[in-house]
């Protein structure tokens, strides 16, 4: 029988996940002779065989789990086109013996790099298998599982080009790696207790208290005693201590100087089930490769879920390094928050360990293989009911995975400052780095810099262009780069993650931005008409007495709106022990007092107004705050407001939220009222401008679209309607998706 032969590139996540093992094993159970190899562009494949055979193994190479795209190349002697598989296929005159896996081959960098891994079942099982040579060992992992993007020097993702090239392989690890039949074939970070990364424990100090298995043995006992330790993990430190243990939960909370903020925890499944509702989609998430963090509903409060938490939710993630599943087996629940001082970068390394966290952690549990990519834990939560998942922050387990971009030059897009993740293009791919934070912190900024000058290393671009934020007081802006308004770059996030096309109407939700009339924006109606961005209506404007602070000392925002719909009379009863008469001398004398249409602000002042939260001691604690008390309450009543020369005008809604005070209506009453009074603001304005514009078509966006009982109602609602509905899932509708929306708005 004539003998064919092929070459195929396949693109996409096919590096650093078990690929080449897979080709290697499914070209030999077809007898199919060739190589395959690691290149710059993605894998290439060689194949020659009997045709049915080649026919075989492409069919089942199309239908694997591995996220890729393939290319049939051929022969450059067939000048005929034909569309069919069979033409494709490229006569040899010698069969290769065998089927090999080559040295990587180095061009062009095309490919896309792997993310990081959490633990498989088959490595769990062989944890904790006491006749397995990797009993206990706290890096076991193999070609389906373990540490990439964290790892990284350089591409292609090879041993040589990650921080496990100081580790030589034994006599048995080799063996695998070299074993077609192994499960750790060509894994590179394959290891075992004899030759790979080891344990560490140091106490405050830095002195060494004990190594390996021992090391392990200590922290446990550590941690059951009340201690806090420093935990290297995947993309960086945790900071962890036993969660039931109020006295180290409040301790953390001090010495971290995070008294209300809620901690995320790290439990098995079974443990999350018994503390949390985890629906199926929620367990999916848990249970995923990228191993998220994941904002569950509490169903019980015999566990002090109190310390960890001060609303009806609590993060839950699951063990994802063998050390965690170490961990966890002997304290069911750890508190796992970031090793961090509040608001900087997380810690990656013994050095910025020791000098940022020794006044938080008793002990530091670290190892010996470095982290080359810092990366905090990624946070999702699900759409009520529903199986639509939002990336609250996306770092770890979702990076460097890319979103499709119709641009073709490589274009740097600096994103936005408070949540920032920046964003390259290459290629017609979008590439978002992992969560880099506050850049108004100097630390973050470098972080920022740093990373910048990674992303283009690994990809090998210099990009052409490049795009920011315009407000001209953001550490992200450039006097040289292209500027682009924040909430317009909110609804191009969701144009560009749906591929929308036509005409879009958005509602540019968040805390605040600068506008296309230089004031600050935060409660926007955008109209994108196919070509450019405008804004069509928003939100009245009032005063911000003091700025920034306004979101932190929310009661300003509470006075500012009283004041300007004269009830000044109730300020003194709400606010008395505050300066509030320096706050109405501030807005009537035009000091300092810059005006904003921010939704954001808007629920922070109910919040101050409903004396749930006078002052936030995090970023949109009073809105997290309302929301909770709106799931508790779930009325269905609402305040009037009105349009008026397109402007939502508030005044109605403060005046109804006073007298249901002067009612002595309970604040989760209220909270439920102005939510739906917000839903219905939008329900409203959908409708005159839909009509107005002619679309049906309406995008959400912001940070005040991470508050669940607003999005579940107004999706609900609008596609009640006839709307169709989108909104961010892909990228974070806070800052953290800017960068994408900024792309977008360059076609």
């Amino acid at each position: 029988m004539t003998n064919k032969k092929i070459k195929i590139i396949a693109n996409g996540v096919v590096q650093g996940v078990g690929f080449r093992p897979f080709v290697f094993n499914l070209a030999k159970k077809y007898s199919l002779g060739g190589f395959v190899r690691n290149t710059g562009f993605g894998v290439e494949i060689v194949v020659n065989g009997k045709k049915e055979s080649i026919e075989q193994f492409i069919s089942v190479l199309k239908k694997s789990k591995f996220d890729m795209s393939l290319s049939f190349w051929r022969h450059p002697e067939r000048s005929e086109e034909s569309k069919s598989l069979n033409d494709r296929i490229l006569r040899c005159t010698q069969n290769d013996k065998g089927f090999r896996i080559l040295p990587s081959k180095k061009t062009e960098i095309l490919s896309e790099f792997p993310s990081d891994l959490a633990v498989c079942p088959k490595c769990q099982t062989e944890l904790f298998s006491e006749n397995n040579r990797r009993y206990k060992y706290p890096f076991i992992n193999c070609t389906a599982c373990g540490p990439r993007f964290s790892i990284i020097k350089k591409l292609p993702y090879d041993r040589k080009n990650t921080s496990m090239r100081e580790f030589k392989m034994c006599p048995e690890c080799q063996k695998e790696y070299d074993n077609p039949s192994d499960r750790r074939f060509h894994a590179q970070p394959n290891a075992c207790p004899v030759c790979g990364p080891k344990l560490s424990l140091f106490d405050k100090n830095r002195k060494l208290v004990s190594q390996h298995g021992k090391a392990l043995e200590a922290a446990v006992k550590l941690l059951k005693n009340g201690k806090i330790l420093a935990v290297k993990g995947i993309g960086g430190y945790h900071l962890m201590c036993d969660a039931a243990n109020k006295k180290a939960v409040e301790l953390l909370r001090k010495r971290k100087h995070r008294p209300t903020k809620p901690f995320a925890v790290m439990t098995n499944l079974k443990t999350a089930k018994n503390l949390c509702r985890v629906n199926k989609y929620e367990e999916k998430a848990l249970l995923s490769p990228a191993a998220p963090i994941v904002i569950l509903k509490n169903s019980t409060f015999h566990f002090p879920l109190f310390t960890l938490s001060f609303n009806n939710t609590l993060g839950v993630m699951l063990p994802y390094a063998p050390l965690h599943h170490l961990l966890i087996k002997e304290i069911p629940v750890l508190v796992a928050t970031s090793g961090n001082k509040s608001d900087e970068p997380i810690a990656i390394n013994e050095k910025e360990a020791f000098n940022n966290l020794k006044d938080i952690a008793d002990y530091f549990l670290t190892h010996n293989r470095e982290i080359e990519n810092r990366s905090d834990d990624s946070i999702v939560r699900f759409l009520p009911n529903s199986n639509k998942k939002i990336i609250i922050r996306r770092s770890r387990g979702y990076v460097p995975q890319a979103l499709d971009i119709d641009i073709k030059t490589s274009v740097f897009a600096a994103g936005g400052d408070l949540k920032n993740n920046f964003c390259i293009t290459r290629n017609g791919k979008a590439y978002l780095s992992q969560y880099i934070g506050d850049l108004a912190e100097k630390s973050n900024l470098d972080f920022y810099v740093e990373s910048i000058k990674k992303m283009k290393s690994f990809l090998e671009v210099n990009p052409r262009m490049a795009v920011c934020d315009a407000h001209p007081g953001y550490y992200s802006f450039n006097a040289k780069y292209k500027k682009l308004y924040h909430h317009y770059a909110h609804i191009a996030s969701v144009i560009a993650e749906h591929k929308l096309k036509g005409k879009v109407l958005g509602f540019a939700f968040d805390g605040t931005g600068y506008g296309a009339d230089s004031s600050s924006w935060g409660g926007e109606i955008i109209l994108f008409d196919g070509k450019e961005f405008s804004k069509v209506a928003g939100l009245e404007q009032f005063n911000l007495p003091g700025g920034e602070i306004c979101s932190k000392e929310i009661w300003r925002n509470a006075v500012s709106l009283l004041h300007k719909y004269n009830f000044d009379s109730y300020i003194p009863k709400l606010f008395g022990i505050y300066p509030w008469k320096t706050i109405v001398k501030m807005i009537d004398n035009n000091l300092n007092s810059p005006t904003t249409s921010s939704a954001g602000r808007l629920f922070d002042a109910v919040a101050a107004l409903t004396g749930v939260k006078i002052e936030a001691l995090f970023e949109a604690e009073g809105a997290m705050a309302l929301e909770a008390l709106a799931k508790i309450s779930a009325k269905t009543g609402k305040y009037k407001f009105e349009f008026k020369d397109n402007k939502i005008i508030l005044e109605d809604l403060i005046k109804g939220i006073v007298k249901d005070l002067d009612k002595k209506v309970t604040p989760a009453v209220i909270s439920s009222k102005f939510h739906n009074t917000m839903v219905e603001i939008i329900i409203e304005a959908a409708k005159i401008y839909s009509k107005k514009y002619k679309t049906k078509t309406i995008a959400l966006s912001g940070g005040v679209f991470q508050n669940m009982v607003l999005l579940e109602n107004t999706v609900n609602k609008l596609k009640n309607k006839g709307f169709k509905v989108f909104f961010n899932e892909k990228v974070p509708a806070n800052d953290g998706g800017i960068a994408l929306g900024q792309l977008f708005m360059l076609k």
